[in-house]
């Protein structure tokens, strides 16, 4: 049976399970064992498979930075965090917004999840911006938006997982996106003060805090500081892998939730709870996209669809942005984690055959998930901002993501332009 018609039929049962209501890991799985089954003949190499992946030292990464950011996120060193940005940037144009956008990067530096970050910056942030005036609309969105930066600021669940499945040094995902996380903070926050010089009624004048209360407000962000520059550190000077980053951190996070008398018993159980439901989750993705992507490998499915794109003789740059535009669609219908586990597989062989870099393609794919965190109908930061406020209508998240939509195109168009941007600093590290 033709390559192409073998395909097909994979990509359906794909398809046709998820519209079963089956679970994306469920699906991936049984999809990969049937069509060994029959089209190879042969199953033995999936169980071998499944165990590798399990086994596998990064992915212990994950379930210590989901603890580390679960630990934080059910303490109150979060509100901390929020009071400390609102006292260094609450006097720009836009005042608090900044607040948001500088929050949710920093909180994304040591949760790894968007999600995460949205729901712990916006319990925070909303009550005291509505007090103040603020309107709705670049409030919701602002934060919606911020919260994407969960995933491209490491460390990052996402790049995790994409190191895994491709075989990219995750270490060098991790810096790598440092550089276009600050870059499209940035943008976002440009266009706050843009938007609030041109229509000052957005955003009242945050109010001047007296210089002592604004230093200690400032200074009481030194904890997560501390976690920050020690885990990333640690990963660019060489000094540990993300996997021992990931250890460190969430001792870290343990000693000052600790030191500040934020641990009891409520938080530790919730933080382990949550720990251990997202990990899992993560886990079933990873082992059914490895059985998939295992039987795709052995029809040889990657080769011949390499084969196939290098005889349309067209630029690799019009490959890409097609890719692009794949991966934005598919924002809009999955969730982040699923896109990855789906498509790597067939993607990265012809990423890799085009001569793309693959830490910097792993930057790109990333900020094409956050744009799809924030796109109908799936949107899960959208929903988690609206679930914080459900007494205001859908549409005000909506509209008001929309600029900062658009600032995450101008991102991965700079990007794609200065693909150095994300692979100077990897190149620069001691550790892989």
């Amino acid at each position: 049976m033709p390559w192409e018609v073998i395909t097909i039929i994979i990509i359906g049962l794909v398809f046709l399970f998820l519209l079963s209501g089956t679970s994306v890991a469920v699906s991936l799985a049984l999809a990969g064992v049937i069509a060994a089954f029959v089209f190879v003949g042969k199953m033995g190499a999936l169980g071998y498979v499944s165990w590798h992946i399990c086994t596998s030292f990064i992915l212990v990464a994950i379930p210590l930075f989901i603890f580390m950011g679960q630990l934080l996120l059910h303490s109150k060193l979060s509100e901390r965090l929020y009071e400390g940005s609102a006292a260094l940037l609450g006097r720009f144009p836009g005042g608090l917004l900044h607040a948001n956008i500088a929050s949710c990067a920093i909180f994304a530096a040591i949760s790894g999840s968007s999600v995460a970050t949205a729901a712990t910056i916006g319990t925070v942030a909303i009550p005291e911006m509505e007090k103040r005036g603020y309107e709705s609309k670049i409030v919701l969105g602002s934060l919606a938006a911020g919260g994407t930066l969960g995933i491209l600021i490491p460390p990052s669940i996402d790049f995790i997982i994409y190191g895994a499945i491709c075989g990219v040094s995750v270490g060098k995902l991790f810096i790598a996106g440092v550089f276009p996380g600050i870059m499209l903070a940035s943008l976002f926050m440009g266009y706050i003060i843009a938007r609030v010089i041109t229509r000052p009624q957005l955003a009242p004048t945050f109010e001047k805090i007296p210089l002592k209360p604004r230093v200690l407000r400032i200074i009481s962000m030194w904890p997560i500081g501390i976690i920050m520059f020690v885990v990333l550190g640690g990963i660019y000077l060489g000094v540990t892998t993300p996997t021992e980053a990931a250890a460190v951190g969430a001792v870290m996070a343990l000693v000052f939730t600790l030191a500040y008398r934020e641990l009891n018993w409520q938080v530790l159980k919730e933080s382990l709870r949550g720990t251990i439901k997202i990990t899992s989750m993560i886990m079933f993705l990873i082992v059914g996209a490895r059985l998939l992507s295992a039987t795709l490998s052995m029809l040889r499915v990657p080769d011949n669809t390499i084969v196939w794109v290098a005889s349309l003789n067209v630029s690799p740059l019009v490959i890409m942005l097609f890719i692009y535009l794949f991966y934005t669609i598919l924002g809009c219908l999955m969730d982040g984690i699923s896109i990855i586990v789906v498509t790597l597989p067939i993607i990265f062989p012809i990423i890799v055959a085009l001569g793309f870099d693959p830490i910097w393609f792993g930057v790109a794919v990333v900020i094409l998930l956050e744009m799809g965190m924030i796109t109908p109908p799936v949107g899960l930061n959208v929903y988690v901002i609206h679930g914080l406020r459900p007494d205001r209508p859908m549409s005000e998240v909506f509209i008001g993501i929309i600029p900062f939509f658009l600032m995450m195109v101008v991102c991965l168009a700079i990007i794609t332009a200065v693909p150095e941007i994300a692979t100077w600093l990897p190149a620069t590290m001691r550790g892989g």
